[in-house]
């Protein structure tokens, strides 16, 4: 491998529940043992499962066998040899023989040493399961045999009644097969109905890998960070199965690694070779292609297509999906496309693109016709069938394909006499819509390219398209992160004029300028233009214009955003109006689900934005097509999380952020995990994060207010750990500076007041009264008395335990238990600072805010107001638990390194807790380091 790739073991991802589930299995073998059968495509990553479900099982004989193929045939008794060998080195020669009985001779056939004489070979199936059976009376026994597709008659015949055996004995077996190689008259599947039929079985299916699992995974293989689009395209083209993952990240190329490519063509290489040929026609025409138009391309009669296509299914290589034949896998067709000559490619090329000409005009189809005639040589008919797909795509918000259709069309463009009038319009015009479709790609910097373009090209007689043009221009450019858009804005709204027949075109740039003010924080101009907007489109409305209908939609939108943003509670009741005016909108919904979960966000209502969000993620993987806005919602969902005290759960989020352009989107939730590393006590990480993102949180946050303001929280946040008092209050001072944050300069407050507190301390001090006002300035915002009260109690002016029961972050309530411990500590009330700190610790340890909880217990420690419980009331189990909490590790990390299930981890953290008397997990950790020292 090359760089920084990995050489050796690479994680397990994306199989968590699958190792889980069988911890839970083999953990609840009892008077009765359990049957397990693991199943998938090759390349699923069975093995890897399984070994590391096996490594580390404690007081269990581990046997394991695998069948294997001769190259002719199953090679015989392959995984029956190993398991007895696995037996033989676990517990010896004359245990084992022992075990077998008067029957032992007999496994002499397979393994010489447990032979005294000859023994009977015909016996050796009844010696083998009757060996295991009277082992699963002494012993805790996992059998494993892999690999069962490649089982020879008597392997299967074993592996069955091990099964059965398993339903009256405590037994562990555990079975895996490849889908992909047990066809309809394989004789395993007999064998495995049967035992479904007597319920014998639990079946494990492995699932592919996600898009961001992929992403991980090709990242850990890799070694170094890889692009968005690198990752992405990993992700397609190996859909999700691990081993095509680590092959295509190892090499990172465009095409197929050669190793992989033998491995894929193993199949192909079998087939007769009419079958060979419905391949090389299916693989020109993509994964997947319609009967009726391979029919069309196939030339030969329907007798030989269909003895065609059955060696084709049969050898696995092709799967039928209703009327349509498919690749099992899309870089079977890579590599099958691979192998036709270029004659062969021009002529099928040219064949599918007529043959689909009489097909439904669906974006696909049109996109799929300008790729035929693209690679058939013919870029006139490229050209004009590539501005139709674009077209159709953008219609269907496949924005990433309405993009690659305008890149194509601009490719072609000047090989093609008179483009214009082959395409039907100018090459500005192709700019603009592709521009357009990549920006709500997220692909910014490209989309600023072509939209600088399009408007150097614009006819200046044409002026409400110059004026469009210049409307995208200025949405492009603060999406990009280059300016806030509003020069281009007011240079088109000069353009039109008052031209009262340009009153759609003049309402959508009202509505564009709406956003840039309400992004930047300027609400109550972003709430007037956003007025005027919806003033100017109502004529056309009325005339059902469907353009100026979504206007409307958006316009009411920004207007809650706004209002709510300013700390006008009505605002939030506006966005049941605006959705009802957004419902047949595509684009309008994903804002509605984004804006409005964010608003309830600000107003405390943090289950509810959960529930907003987690619909908004529905509804946009069924209607949007690119990762962007998808990202945005994640980002609101892990935000609500955080606000709800569920932080290690908003931790396990954020797998999209790899697959994503840098954009609004990214910088957005970067800013957030930062956020949630400082609250979660990962002060070292939070620094790391946000070091290695500040060039984009720079860039972006510099147009949009969220980020700005989360940004100032962050690093005054990580100032005050660092004790920077300074600092700190620099950070802060953006709540009073500007008002463009509206309520979201509440939190500065509270850093503002801990770092007078800090100065004063020190017999400095600092002017606190401009945060004073901007506290008054929200006075009837629901949130508002929970920031007040910490304010206050930072600088000695009011209790902590009004912020103790506020509605707001529940970290900063907790924050709030605290540091009252420390209050009544510091006033002399050791009592009651042990009964307030201890269920700090708790509550902190609750919300997964290990900081919060570590400091309250060391509190406690310092005070002499812990009474530790003698750690020999521990099991050896229990201990080892305890060592790793203290380590900092979750239960699900303390499951993986133990290899128990997370179930059985909270069992033992529970009972620790318990025995120590600890109220924490912090706690718990706190009297292993001490007693360990």
């Amino acid at each position: 491998m090359m760089g920084g790739m990995q050489i050796g073991r690479v994680p397990l991802v994306g199989r968590q529940a699958d190792l889980d589930a069988l911890r839970e299995e083999v953990d609840a073998v009892g008077s009765e043992g359990r049957a397990v059968v693991v199943s998938g495509d090759a390349g699923m990553g069975k093995t890897r499962l399984l070994r590391d479900f096996t490594e580390g099982l404690d007081g269990v004989v581990v046997v394991r066998g695998a069948c294997v193929d001769s190259g002719s045939g199953p090679a015989p008794l392959t995984a029956v040899t190993d398991l007895l060998r696995d037996l033989v080195d676990a517990l010896g020669v004359d245990a084992v023989r022992a075990a077998a009985g008067p029957g032992a001779d007999a496994l002499g056939v397979l393994v010489p040493a447990l032979a005294h004489t000859p023994g009977d070979a015909e016996r050796l199936a009844d010696v083998v399961v009757e060996l295991f059976s009277q082992l699963a009376r002494t012993h805790r026994l996992v059998i494993i045999v892999e690999d069962l597709h490649w089982a020879d008659s008597t392997t299967c015949d074993i592996a069955a009644r091990l099964v059965r055996r398993a339903a009256v004995l405590p037994l562990f077996v555990l079975l895996s097969y490849r889908t992909d190689d047990v066809g309809r008259a394989h004789p395993l599947r007999p064998v495995l109905a049967e035992l479904d039929r007597g319920r014998l079985l639990t079946h494990r299916p492995l699932a592919r890998l996600s898009p961001a699992e992929s992403g991980a995974l090709a990242t850990a293989v890799h070694g170094d960070a890889l692009a968005p689009g690198v990752l992405n395209d990993i992700a397609a083209r190996s859909e999700g199965i691990p081993f095509y993952v680590e092959e295509l990240a190892s090499f990172s190329g465009a095409r197929l690694p050669v190793s992989l490519r033998d491995v894929l063509l193993l199949r192909y290489e079998r087939l007769d070779a009419a079958a060979r040929r419905f391949a090389r026609v299916l693989a020109t025409g993509g994964v997947e292609v319609a009967h009726p138009v391979l029919r069309e391309v196939f030339h030969g009669d329907e007798a030989d297509l269909e003895d065609a296509v059955r060696s084709a299914v049969d050898a696995q290589i092709v799967v039928i999906r209703d009327d349509a034949y498919a690749f099992r896998h899309a870089l079977m067709q890579e590599a099958v496309y691979a192998e036709l000559l270029p004659t062969e490619r021009t002529r099928l090329h040219t064949a599918y693109a007529v043959a689909l000409e009489d097909a439904a005009p669906t974006a696909r189809v049109l996109a799929d016709i300008a790729h035929h005639w693209r690679a058939a040589r013919v870029p006139d008919r490229a050209l004009a069938a590539g501005v139709a797909a674009q077209r159709a795509a953008s219609v269907a918000s496949a924005w990433s394909t309405a993009a690659e259709a305008g890149e194509r069309v601009l490719e072609l463009w000047d090989a093609v006499p008179e483009p214009e009038k082959v395409s039907g319009m100018s090459r500005a015009e192709v700019l603009r819509r592709t521009s357009a479709a990549l920006v709500s790609a997220n692909r910014n910097d490209r989309a600023l390219a072509f939209a600088q373009e399009a408007v150097a090209l614009w006819p200046e007689d044409d002026v409400v398209g110059r004026a469009e043009m210049l409307g995208d221009l200025a949405t492009i450019e603060f999406q990009a992160g280059v300016s806030d858009g509003i020069e281009s804005i007011e240079q088109a709204l000069a353009i039109l004029g008052d031209d009262p027949r340009h009153g759609v075109q003049r309402a959508g740039l009202l509505l564009s300028s709406a956003r840039v003010h309400m992004l930047n924080g300027r609400q109550s101009l972003g709430d007037e233009v956003a007025a005027q907007a919806r003033a100017t489109a109502g004529t056309s409305t009325s005339a059902g214009d469907p353009a100026a209908e979504e206007i409307v939609a958006q316009a009411l939108l920004i207007s809650a955003t706004c209002r709510a943003s300013v700390g006008d509670v009505r605002g939030v009741a506006l966005f049941e109006e605006a959705r009802g005016h957004s419902a047949p909108f595509v684009r309008a919904m994903m804002r509605y689900y984004i804006n409005y979960s964010n608003t309830l966000m600000q107003v405390g209502r943090y289950d509810d934005a959960v529930g907003v969000a987690q619909e908004g993620l529905e509804y946009g993987r069924s209607h949007v097509a690119d990762l962007g806005p998808l990202v945005m919602i994640e980002a609101n969902v892990i935000e609500a999380h955080i606000y709800a005290g569920r932080l290690r759960e908003a931790e396990q989020l954020g797998g999209l952020l790899p697959l994503v352009e840098p954009g609004l989107y990214s910088a957005f939730l970067r800013e957030r995990l930062v956020c949630l590393a400082i609250w979660r006590g990962r002060i070292d990480g939070a620094e790391a994060a946000l070091e290695a993102a500040r060039l984009e949180l720079d860039r972006f946050g510099a147009y949009e207010y969220q980020t700005r303001f989360g940004m100032a929280y962050d690093l005054g946040e990580l100032a005050l750990a660092r004790g920077d008092a300074r600092q700190a209050l620099s950070h802060a001072q953006l709540a009073w500076e500007t008002s463009a944050g509206g309520v979201l300069a509440l939190p500065l407050t509270a850093v503002a007041a801990r770092a007078v507190a800090m100065l004063r301390e020190r017999g400095e001090d600092a002017d606190i009264e401009p945060y004073r006002a901007v506290l008054a300035g929200f006075d009837a915002w629901p949130v508002t008395p929970l920031w007040a009260a910490v304010f206050a109690a930072e600088l000695g002016e009011g209790p902590w335990t009004a912020a103790i029961d506020a509605a707001g972050p529940a970290y900063v309530r907790a924050y709030s238990r605290v540091r009252h411990g420390e209050a009544l500590l510091a006033g002399g009330d050791r009592t009651g600072a042990r009964e307030v700190l201890a269920a700090a610790a708790s509550y902190a340890d609750e919300l997964g805010a290990d900081g919060l909880a570590a400091r309250a217990t060391a509190l406690m420690t310092d005070a002499g107001l812990t009474g530790d419980a003698s750690r020999s009331v521990l099991t050896a189990r229990e201990e080892q638990v305890l060592e790793l909490v203290a380590e900092g590790l979750s239960n699900g990390q303390i499951a993986e390194r133990l290899y128990i299930s997370v179930k059985t981890v909270s069992v033992h953290v529970s009972a620790i807790l318990r025995k120590l008397e600890a109220p924490s997990r912090t706690a718990a950790a706190a009297i292993y380091r001490r007693s360990a020292a």
